[in-house]
């Protein structure tokens, strides 16, 4: 009877064990999240560079979409290789044009932070509620288990 005493004992500890660091990994979680909530743009694992750059600012995103235009040494209206149609020279976008762009992809990029770090706060809530529960229910059947004869 010692023995499925002891094995009883180890179970309820280890499952109060795992809630506490569950509680302790879900709490970081709910930090990190509100920390990405307040700043979408900066949010750390969201991507807070586009594929065009940083969105931040407006002057910020231009420079670095210059910088990313490739630069094509041919000759006016030669054809191309693999396509075999003239080369004309593409217009550059204007800062009307290039302002819409850098617009949609910041309202892009702090709608999916927002739903991500809702989705992260929701999730850790949850953790911390089942795991506080299954932490209570162990420890108070542990001390009732301590108290019997």
């Amino acid at each position: 009877m010692e023995r499925s005493n002891r094995i009883a004992q180890v179970y309820g500890y280890t499952v109060c064990l795992v809630a506490i660091i569950t509680f302790l990994i879900s709490a970081a979680g709910i930090v990190n999240a509100a920390f990405n909530l307040s700043d979408p743009l900066r949010a750390e694992g969201f991507g807070g560079m586009s594929g065009n750059g940083s969105l931040t600012s407006f002057e910020a995103y231009k420079m670095n979409r210059k910088q990313q235009r490739p630069v094509i040494l041919r000759t006016p209206n030669a054809p191309d290789a693999v396509s075999g149609s003239l080369n004309v020279p593409v217009a550059d976008s204007s800062d009307t044009e290039l302002r819409k762009t850098f617009e949609a992809e910041r309202a892009d990029q702090i709608g999916n932070v927002h739903f991500r770090s809702m989705r992260s706060l929701v999730t850790a809530f949850l953790m911390i509620i089942i795991s506080s529960g299954l932490f209570l229910m162990h420890w108070r059947w542990l001390r009732r288990e301590e108290l019997k004869p």
